[in-house]
């Protein structure tokens, strides 16, 4: 009998353990859902490879990316579905055939692919797509993976894609024109960069802040970093449709990767012998630009190139002896602009979407801070510049989203295509 209730009192306690890990799992169970991201945040499963083949047409690239992106994204709605759309998907611009007639093979003389950022869209390139149109050029912009949907798609997703997506972009474009040239912003600029390193096709680049090196001293840990947090900073509302607003640690380590591959490459001793547009801003937070105006100093080597940067005073001195160099100011303490953000250099003071007027302010830098964010959001006297920590310490500050000097930017770009000829 004493064995018997020593037997039911083991029974009992097993019981209880089993009840007690039951419980256990299931409230890991329910916490594990409790933080599961949201669905912006999680892969959607459709964009994180380049999933079309050498047999698939431009136009229908075109028409399954827009599939997809409506597919993948979770904001998309009757409401502002055409405008999402013609935000991320691919396009294709051709010129005016009575102004700019083909060849006898069907060929225009000159065509341009071109490449959006990390963490970016098409969007950011049609105002300059727009006027290499009205320039005779046959324009593609393509959709890197991981870009369009939503953030979570960069979680995995490696540089190769989009190594891989250039290539079809430039297979695509070629047979169509007679010259090829390639053109990007940001991430994009440093893929433009790295194929024009082995395909002697390319004729020039045209290029706005090319991560060619990254600001950040920790970029070279991003993949140490990634294994500890999926995303760099607070999480952002992801409310602007043509940019993620949430980074994905993953992104800037295959930006990263990029960019030693690309180092590489000018110490085996290659060079860019065609002709380089490049513009950037001296106080850019994102790309290294001293290191690019090094680059273009030492590795870019035709004459024809031009670097526009756009600077504080003290930066006048960084020319290079051949006179391709081009300051400009970017203070205007008249318009309270501080000076240029990495994101603003693209974009025309008119812009329906990051404009002077636009309906998209950039103020994720005060997430935590209500009364800062809603000046920032709100307050049309406040001032505008890049997000460094000297202007943060110094003023309320919405980042920089246009150009205030954009038609002069596309004069000087007018007579770099112009010495082309």
């Amino acid at each position: 009998m004493g064995y018997q209730r020593s037997r039911i009192g083991v029974l009992m306690r097993h019981h209880k353990l089993e009840r007690f890990f039951l419980l256990f799992i299931l409230s890991v169970m329910l916490t594990g859902c409790a933080t599961l991201p949201p669905p912006r945040l999680q892969e959607s499963g459709l964009n994180s490879r380049f999933a079309f083949g050498r047999d698939v047409n431009f136009d229908e690239y075109i028409r399954q990316s827009g599939r997809m992106i409506e597919k993948a994204r979770v904001d998309i709605n009757e409401t502002n579905r055409d405008v999402i759309l013609d935000a991320n998907r691919p396009f294709e611009l051709r010129p005016d055939e009575c102004r700019f007639p083909r060849n006898r093979e069907g060929r225009y003389e000159r065509g341009i692919l071109l490449i959006h950022g990390l963490s970016d869209s098409p969007y950011f390139l049609k105002p300059i797509a727009r006027r290499l149109q009205e320039r005779g050029f046959l324009v593609r912009s393509i959709l890197l993976p991981g870009h369009g949907t939503v953030p979570g798609d960069l979680l995995n997703v490696n540089y190769q894609e989009w190594v891989r997506a250039t290539a079809y972009g430039i297979e695509q474009l070629k047979p169509r024109v007679e010259k090829l040239y390639l053109g990007g912003f940001s991430t994009g600029g440093a893929l433009c960069i790295r194929e024009a390193l082995e395909n002697r096709d390319v004729h020039g680049l045209i290029l706005f802040a090319p991560a060619v090196g990254i600001k950040s001293p920790w970029a070279f840990m991003a993949d140490f970093l990634k294994v500890f947090n999926d995303w760099l900073g607070s999480e952002g509302d992801d409310k602007d449709y043509a940019k993620y607003e949430t980074f994905a640690v993953n992104g800037g380590a295959q930006v990263y990767h990029l960019t030693r591959e690309i180092d590489a490459a000018f110490g085996a001793g290659k060079r860019l012998a065609m002709p380089v547009f490049a513009v950037l801003s001296a106080d850019d937070i994102s790309i290294d630009t001293a290191k690019m105006v090094d680059v273009f100093n030492a590795y870019v080597t035709s004459p024809k190139s031009v670097l526009l940067l756009y600077g504080k005073e003290e930066m006048k001195g960084q020319m290079d002896s051949a006179g391709r160099i081009f300051f400009r100011q970017s203070y205007f303490p008249e318009e309270r602009i501080l000076d240029y953000a990495h994101i603003s250099l693209l974009m025309p003071p008119d812009d329906p979407h990051y404009g002077k007027s636009g309906d998209y302010k950039y103020c994720l830098h005060y997430q935590a801070d209500r009364e800062k964010r809603t000046s920032c959001l709100h307050d049309p006297q406040v001032w505008q510049g890049e997000i460094t920590p000297g202007n943060l310490s110094k003023y309320t500050l919405r980042r920089l989203t246009y150009n205030p000097r954009y038609d002069e930017m596309i004069k000087v770009l007018d007579r770099f295509l112009a010495g082309l000829n």
